[in-house]
C-alpha cells in the first residue's frame, strides 16, 4: 500500500516545496557543496547545531577544522577515500561558531553529473556531544571514586596488573601499600557521615601531595605525576598505592613513612581539629607473592597486624623487610642528627703521580661513625639519596673538603688537588654552580686545585643538560672528571663534547689487570682515548706493585689505591705528606 504517490506524477514546484519542507525538519544538519566544496544549501539543523547561519555558510568551504596529528591525518584519510569510493563515514571533532569543540558523526557522499564529473557533494552529521558526555560518565563511574576521584578497586586492579607486567618485562620490583584510617567510624558517629566524607577527601589530597614527592623508581622515565595515579580509594576509609618498579624492596618503607608524615597536622572537622592516624599493610612482587590476589593477601594480612599490634604504623609483609625497613627509618633520623651535629668525618686518600712518584693530589671519602661503628658509604649513600639529605650531605662535604685541602696546603708548604664526589641529585639540583662557588669563595681555595668527580650515569641520561651544567662549573675554573669510567653506557660517543679534564678508570678493570688480558686491553684503550683528547687519566683500584709499573708502562698519569695510600683522616694525612717531604729534601 502506497501512502504517498511518487513525486514524479507531482507538479516540479510541489516536489521542490515537498522535499524543502521534509529536510527542513530533519534533526540531522544537512551540507550541499558545490563541485568546488563551496556551500550553496544549509538545513536549519545545521544553523542550530554549529551556530552558523544560512548567509554566513553561503560560499564558504565547510573544512573540519583540525588540530593536532591525528585530526590532519584523518582529514586527509577522508578525502582519499572520497577519491576512491564517493563516500566517507565516521566520527570527527569540530568547532562551534562559539570556539566550543564538539564531536560529531559525519557522513560524506559525492553527487556525480552523467558524465562522472563531480557535480556536488552532500554532508549530513549529528552531534554526539551528549553521548560522548554519557560515555565519559559511565566511564567515572566504572573506574573512580566518586567521593574522591581517585581511581577505584576496580582501576586499582587493572593497573596492578598493569603494573606486574612492566615488572616482568624489566625484572624490576612491584610494591603495594593497603592504607587504613584508624578508627574511622569514631569519627562519623562523632561528627556525622557528611563531615567523614569530607575528611576522606581531604586525606585524599593530603596523600596524592606525599605521593607526588616520592622518587623510589627504578627508571627514571616514571615521573611522579604518573605516581599520583596509582593510589586509590578501594572501600569506606581503605587506600592502596602502588609503588612501580621499585628500586630495592625496602624503599616501600620510606613511602609508607611520608604517608604517615601526611597525615601528622590536624584536620579541621565541623570547627573541631582533631588528629587522624592510619595502619599500613607493605607487600611486594615477585618477593612475597607471585600473582595479584596473592599479593592483596600478603598486603591485607601486613595490614591486619598492625592492627593488632596497636594501629598507627606500618609492617611488611616479610620479617626481613620489616627489620630491614625499620633499621632504613632509625638510620635517616640518625643521619639527620649528625647533619645537626657535625656527626659525619672526611678521609683523604692520596693520589700519586706515577712517572714522579710524588703525592700531587687527594680524594675526600665521607664516613660515618655510630654507637653501632662505622656505617658503610654503600648503606647510607642510598638512603641520603631517597631521603633527600644527600643535598646538606653534599654541602658540607663540600665546604669541609675545599677548607681541609687550604689546611693541608699550609701545613705541609705545597697545594694538592682536592677531589669531591657528587651524587646525581647534586648534580642535577639547580643552584649547584652557586654552591661551588660559595663553598670556593669560604675556603679561599684556588679554583683549579679543585676536581669534582660525577660518574657516566650521570651525563648520559641527559646528555644536553649535564653538558649545560658541566660547562657552568667549569667556568668557575673547577676540574671535572669522569669517575668509574668504563662501566656505563655510551659515553664515548658522547665524550668529546663533554668538557672534562680527567678519566678515572674503574677499579674493575684494575682488579683483574695482570690475569685478564682484555681488561688490560680496555685500560690500554681509555688510555689512549684521554691523552688522544688532552685529558688526564688516573686508575682507581691499584693494590699491588705490578698493577702500578703495568699502569705506569701504559702511559697512566695518576694511580690511587690501597698500595699508594688509604684513606686516613685529615691530620694523618698531613703527617704523612710531611714526612714524603722530609723524605725526598
Amino acid at each position: 500500500m502506497e501512502f504517498m504517490p511518487p513525486t514524479r506524477h507531482l507538479p516540479a514546484a510541489l516536489q521542490v516545496r515537498l522535499l524543502a519542507a521534509v529536510i527542513s525538519k530533519v534533526k540531522h544538519a544537512l551540507v550541499v557543496t558545490d563541485s568546488q566544496q563551496r556551500i550553496i544549501y544549509v538545513n536549519a539543523a545545521y544553523e542550530q547545531m554549529t551556530g552558523v547561519s544560512l548567509a554566513d555558510a553561503i560560499g564558504h568551504t565547510p573544512a573540519v577544522k583540525r588540530a593536532g596529528r591525528r585530526q590532519v591525518e584523518l582529514h586527509q584519510s577522508l578525502w582519499k577515500k572520497l577519491e576512491q569510493q564517493d563516500i566517507w563515514e565516521g566520527e570527527v571533532w569540530d568547532y562551534r561558531a562559539d570556539g566550543t569543540a564538539y564531536l560529531k558523526h559525519l557522513s560524506i557522499e559525492v553527487v556525480r553529473d552523467d558524465a562522472g564529473r563531480i557535480e556536488n557533494y552532500f554532508a549530513i552529521f549529528s552531534d554526539l556531544s551528549d553521548q560522548h558526555r554519557s560515555e565519559a560518565e559511565l566511564e567515572r563511574l566504572t573506574h573512580y571514586d566518586p567521593l574522591t576521584a581517585l581511581p577505584n578497586r576496580v582501576l586499582f586492579r587493572n593497573r596492578l596488573g598493569h603494573e606486574f607486567n612492566i615488572s616482568n618485562r624489566h625484572n624490576s620490583r612491584t610494591g603495594l601499600v593497603l592504607l587504613n584510617i584508624d578508627r574511622f567510624k569514631l569519627i562519623n558517629d562523632a561528627f556525622g557521615f557528611a563531615a567523614g566524607d569530607r575528611l576522606l577527601v581531604e586525606i585524599a589530597q593530603r596523600l596524592q601531595g606525599g605521593i607526588r614527592r616520592t622518587d623510589l623508581l627504578a627508571r627514571q622515565e616514571q615521573r611522579q605525576e604518573r605516581d599520583a595515579d596509582l593510589l586509590s580509594r578501594i572501600g569506606g576509609d581503605d587506600f592502596s598505592f602502588i609503588l612501580s618498579e621499585l628500586r630495592r624492596p625496602d624503599d616501600a618503607g620510606i613511602v609508607a613513612e611520608r604517608l604517615l608524615k601526611c597525615l601528622d597536622d590536624p584536620f579541621e572537622v565541623n570547627g573541631e581539629e582533631i588528629y587522624v592516624s592510619a595502619s599500613l599493610g607493605l607487600a611486594v612482587y615477585p618477593d612475597n607473592a607471585a600473582d595479584e590476589d596473592a599479593l592483596l593477601q600478603c598486603a591485607e594480612s601486613a595490614l591486619k597486624r598492625v592492627k593488632r599490634e596497636g594501629r598507627g604504623g606500618y609492617r611488611f609483609f616479610s620479617e626481613e623487610l620489616n627489620i630491614s625497613s625499620a633499621r632504613r627509618v632509625r638510620m635517616e633520623a640518625w643521619m639527620r642528627n649528625a647533619l645537626a651535629n657535625e656527626g659525619f668525618m672526611l678521609h683523604y686518600q692520596p693520589k700519586q703521580e706515577l712517572s714522579t712518584g710524588r703525592i700531587t693530589g687527594m680524594e675526600a671519602l665521607v664516613r660515618w661513625p655510630t654507637e653501632e661503628g662505622m656505617i658503610a658509604p654503600g648503606e647510607f649513600i642510598p638512603l641520603a639519596e631517597d631521603t633527600g639529605l644527600i643535598n646538606p650531605l653534599g654541602r658540607w662535604i663540600l665546604n669541609r673538603a675545599l677548607s681541609d685541602a687550604v689546611q693541608v696546603a699550609r701545613a705541609v708548604g705545597y697545594p694538592l688537588q682536592i677531589a669531591v664526589n657528587l651524587s646525581m641529585r647534586q648534580f642535577q639540583r639547580p643552584g649547584l654552580s652557586e654552591l661551588v662557588q660559595q663553598a670556593i669563595e669560604r675556603s679561599g681555595i684556588d679554583p683549579s686545585l679543585v676536581e669534582l668527580e660525577i660518574t657516566e650515569s650521570m651525563v648520559v641520561e641527559r646528555v644536553d643538560e649535564a653538558i649545560s651544567t658541566m660547562r657552568s662549573l667549569r667556568e668557575l675554573g673547577v676540574q671535572l672528571a669522569i669517575d668509574d669510567f668504563g662501566t656505563g653506557y655510551s659515553s664515548m660517543a658522547y665524550l668529546r663534547n663533554f668538557p672534562v679534564n680527567t678519566l678515572k678508570i674503574d677499579q674493575t678493570f684494575v682488579r683483574d689487570l695482570v690475569s685478564e688480558d682484555s681488561n688490560a686491553s680496555i685500560i690500554e684503550a681509555v688510555i689512549g682515548l684521554g691523552r688522544g683528547l688532552g685529558m688526564q687519566v688516573v686508575a682507581e683500584g691499584v693494590e699491588t706493585a705490578l698493577q702500578r709499573r703495568l699502569l705506569e708502562q701504559a702511559g697512566c698519569h695518576v694511580g690511587q689505591g690501597y698500595y699508594i695510600g688509604y684513606p686516613v683522616p685529615l691530620n694523618e694525612l698531613i703527617e704523612l705528606l710531611k714526612h714524603a717531604k722530609a723524605k725526598n729534601s
